[in-house]
């Protein structure tokens, strides 16, 4: 899944995701419905990263590898979130 992380890069990548999702959270929770909403869509659109497909030679830097691993975190939470929002409409 993550490109040759070191395990520094990897633990980076995945604390920036949890903050940046935290902070984007509260924000929306603050904000109402529409922001909600709209927290929603970028959600989905952080979740996918793009890697260096146009150029597949290049190897990707440490800083694109934390930005990696940081989307791979937030795709992973997401597909969790939806999984148990599922579960829980079924449960209902």
């Amino acid at each position: 899944m993550d490109l040759a992380l070191s395990s520094s890069e990897s633990l980076e990548g995945r604390l920036n995701a949890h903050r940046e999702l935290l902070i984007d959270f509260v924000a929306a929770l603050l904000g109402g419905a529409e922001s909600i909403q709209s927290f929603t869509r970028r959600l989905s659109e952080d979740a996918t990263f793009k890697d260096n497909e146009e150029d597949p030679g290049v190897m990707p830097d440490a800083s694109f590898a934390i930005e990696q691993s940081a989307a791979n975190e937030i795709r992973s939470i997401l597909e969790a979130a939806r999984a148990r929002a599922a579960a829980l409409r079924r449960m209902a």
